[in-house]
């Protein structure tokens, strides 16, 4: 009768012990799901903040870019920063005929295209409510306001001299 009950008891601790490890092995892999869901939503976190990144990489990129081409530009002109020289200009903004406004502005061009007026603020009004900057002045007209400050840049090394007038 052992024996009979031996062979009985043999499937049954067969089967007892391919549970057990059965059991052990889906434990297992619930906790490799549970991780690998972790990193799925770590990894969507990551994919979905890159996203939102991405306008302001696209601008930069875009900005480097207009960099390198006027970089390229300038190159190309010649410009080269230790063959020019600079003068601080500052025109407090104040009342100006058109004359004196024209003689300003022509003063500024007098370099042509050898120089560069690079402004950090410019204002040309007219004070009259009718008039126009690029209109006749009428009989009425008050007469402008001009305030400008900024650099003029020149060839240092060419015969194109800066602006030797002051500027008013």
């Amino acid at each position: 009768m052992n024996a009979a009950r031996t062979l009985k008891l043999v499937p049954l601790v067969l089967a007892t012990c391919l549970l057990a490890s059965g059991a052990w092995l889906v434990q297992g892999a619930l906790k490799q799901l549970a991780l690998e869901r972790a990193d799925a939503a770590q990894l969507r976190q990551r994919l979905d903040s890159a996203r939102q990144m991405m306008p302001e990489v696209q601008r930069r990129e875009q900005l480097v870019r207009s960099l390198q081409n006027v970089q390229s530009q300038v190159d190309r002109m010649g410009f080269d920063p230790a063959r020019w020289g600079e003068r601080r200009l500052r025109r407090p903004a104040g009342p100006a005929t058109r004359v004196e406004a024209s003689q300003f502005l022509a003063d500024l061009d007098r370099g042509g295209d050898r120089t560069i007026f690079v402004a950090d603020e410019f204002d040309l009004a007219v004070v009259s409510a009718d008039a126009g900057l690029f209109q006749s002045p009428g009989l009425d007209d008050k007469g402008l306001t001009l305030g400008a400050s900024g650099t003029l840049y020149f060839p240092a090394t060419d015969a194109a001299a800066p602006p030797s007038r002051k500027l008013p």
